[in-house]
């Protein structure tokens, strides 16, 4: 496949959704995702945010705004990188099951990139583009499949392939400079590599020379003219203007940094602890001058941008320096990320989406568009292993997270736009968690699984009132005086357990199925009696558990795989609405119809680009998938159920 127009693209995309099969939902919204290196186009940043380009307006830097996206128009997978094409913006993206291309978008309003066409014809089998740069009318692609690719792009809805070069493969970062062009990536055999190709023809890319940085020092490379520096735990710094003798010219340790950002004789290197202002006039002898305080906790991206140094972060914060003079930078702005970088669940209540954000603890959303309305950072340590909010419950005006580093955390979200902590429970490695009535039923996956029941009506003081040894939890839902729990059967029986909550001090198993050794979603209709189950197999099990000591296999189906592998695929979540089962899964988002519970047939599938790891229903009949770095997709039923599960 070459170039797809939008029209043409629409209809694919609709037909596969299909499958053969009228499907119930139509995605209507998409947002959040692992972060790109921003690029800009007059006063527009356009930044890669999962599956889509957000958009933002800093023609006054000091007060940017949030001026559109391609929400209803994401790439078919994660955005990798993005490229500036005269009046088209190019953005390359690609899946994990080896499916890449170019989205092509147009620019005609720079606030809303309009979808004008998909190109993938650079090279065939695998496609894994992760890198891009512009220069004149040629685009470098760099693939990590297929090497550096070079387009003619002086018809930019018709690029064309002029060049190619083999034995490159490292293309997180490219930059053009004259007649250079340079790459950087981590090396198979570990450290960063920095490559320098010769593109004085851009028809015939040639490999310049290479180096290898430490990897024990160095945790990313940033290109600049002449020099690549690289940074971590150490500051080393590469002179690149003889490629066939790339030479180390500086190196000393340094609080760690995990970007950096040259502006001319000054260089900013970006950590957990600020901005490290050093004088780079002798680039063989920097000296550290400051360092200046900012909100840069985890930075995921770093660049220099035409509205002053920019750094992107994993807790959702975008962080704008004013650098008029370079040596005593100030904070111009700091703005918040749409949806999440990695949602890992959510929960959607009066008008309010609540995120459980991998990197700092809840981000509060409007429902209906997805911009940000508020936020709670929870005081924990600045490690994001310990911020990791794996699972979040919302009930009666308290948001329950469970944090896998630490436990529980309970926030008062009367106020959705001013989130604040109402109290915490110690339980490290906490996975999946339901509140109801004041109960919080919470359990853990890592290094052997507990279910624990808290008392949470005094939520200054959370009490566990009992626990009870699993597997590794990895859902859980509770009806009426039962628990459903799905296991992974590393450290015992996994698959189904109904958990009798009756006694809180003293829960007990009192069922289980364990046809599924491994299962990671559950839903379960109102009354109890039939409960469903997402395998890792790739299947939806259906099991009656009416007789909730017996619970009895009623039926099954194993998902598709996708065209690359078409016999793999793991279920990981599930919710159930009337007589239709949606299941996230490996590929995307599936319908499932099961008005014969004995015999399901999956109808359609919805690709996301990315595993969909969670789910969640809003009141209105929206069905949430989490993609984890592809973002979240929003899909709206074309017709309400009024028979839904809880």
């Amino acid at each position: 496949m070459m170039l797809r127009t939008g029209c043409s693209l629409l209809l694919g995309l609709l037909l596969h959704a299909g499958s053969g099969h009228a499907a119930n939902l139509t995605r209507v919204d998409a947002g959040g995702g692992a972060l790109s290196p921003p690029v800009a186009r007059g006063d527009y940043l356009y930044v890669g945010t999962g599956a889509t380009v957000s958009v933002w307006n800093l023609s006054d830097p000091a007060h940017p705004v949030a001026a559109g996206s391609t929400r209803t128009a994401p790439a078919p997978g994660q955005v990798t990188a993005l490229a500036i094409v005269g009046d088209h913006l190019y953005a390359a993206w690609s899946t994990p099951y080896g499916t890449g291309g170019i989205t092509i978008y147009g620019l005609a309003d720079p606030a809303a990139p309009a979808a004008a066409g998909e190109f993938d014809g650079y090279a065939s089998g695998f496609l894994r583009p992760a890198g891009l740069a512009a220069s004149g009318n040629y685009v470098y692609v760099g693939d990590s499949e297929n090497g550096l690719v070079v387009l003619d792009v002086a018809d930019p809805l018709a690029p064309a392939v002029a060049g190619a070069a083999s034995g490159i493969g490292e293309f997180a970062g490219m930059a053009v400079f004259g007649s250079r062009l340079l790459t950087t990536g981590n090396s198979f055999l570990g450290g960063r590599i920095v490559n320098v190709v010769d593109v004085a023809d851009p028809t015939a890319p040639a490999l310049a020379g290479s180096a290898v940085l430490d990897g024990t020092a160095v945790l990313r490379a940033a290109l600049t003219d002449g020099y690549a520096i690289g940074v971590g735990n150490d500051l080393l710094v590469y002179d690149l203007h003889d490629p066939s003798n790339i030479s180390e010219i500086y190196a000393t340790s340094i609080d760690q940094a995990t970007g950096a950002i040259r502006n001319g004789d000054t260089l900013y290197l970006v950590g957990d602890s600020g901005i490290q202002v050093w004088d780079f006039s002798t680039p063989s002898a920097p000296a550290l001058l400051r360092t200046v305080p900012a909100p840069t906790f985890a930075p995921d991206q770093a660049a220099m941008t035409p509205f002053g140094p920019l750094v992107l972060t994993h807790t959702d914060r975008a962080v704008l320096l004013d650098a008029a003079d370079p040596r005593n930078p100030a904070l111009a702005a700091s703005f918040v990320l749409p949806v999440g970088v990695n949602v890992h669940a959510g929960a959607i209540e009066g008008g309010y989406a609540y995120f459980a954000e991998e990197g700092y603890g809840l981000g509060v959303a409007d429902a209906a568009t997805l911009a940000p309305v508020g936020r709670y950072d929870a005081d924990l340590p600045p490690a994001l292993a310990a911020r990791d909010m794996e699972d979040l419950s919302v009930d009666g005006g308290r948001a329950y997270l469970a944090a896998w580093g630490y436990g529980v955390l309970i926030a008062d979200i009367t106020h959705p736009d001013a989130p604040v902590e109402l109290g915490r429970f110690e339980f490290p490695f906490a996975s999946a968690i339901e509140a109801r009535d004041g109960r919080v039923y919470v359990a853990s996956t890592t290094n052997g699984g507990i279910f624990r029941i808290l008392d949470a009506s005094d939520p200054a003081h959370p009490q566990e009132l009992g626990a009870l040894q699993t597997s590794q939890t990895y859902d859980l839902t509770v009806r009426g005086t039962y628990a459903y729990l799905v296991d992974g059967a590393d450290f015992g029986d996994g698959g189904l357990r109904v958990v009798d909550v009756s006694d809180p001090a003293h829960p007990a198993v009192v069922g289980q199925d364990t046809g599924c050794p491994y299962a990671s979603g559950v839903d379960v209709s109102a009354d109890g009696n039939t409960t469903y189950v997402a395998c890792s197999d790739g299947s939806l099990r259906i099991v009656d558990t009416t007789d909730r000591s017996a619970p009895t296999l009623i039926g099954s189906v194993t998902l598709p795989g996708n065209e690359v592998l078409p016999d793999y695929n793991v279920a990981h979540a599930v919710i159930v609405v009337g007589d239709i089962a949606y299941v996230g899964n490996e590929n995307g988002l599936d319908e499932v119809d099961i008005r014969n519970p004995a015999a399901p047939v999956q109808t359609a599938r919805h690709e996301t680009g990315y595993a969909v790891s969670r789910l969640a229903r809003a009141p209105d009949g929206r069905i949430f998938a989490f993609a984890q770095l592809a973002g979240v997709f929003v899909f709206a039923p074309d017709r309400i159920f009024g028979n839904g599960f809880d």
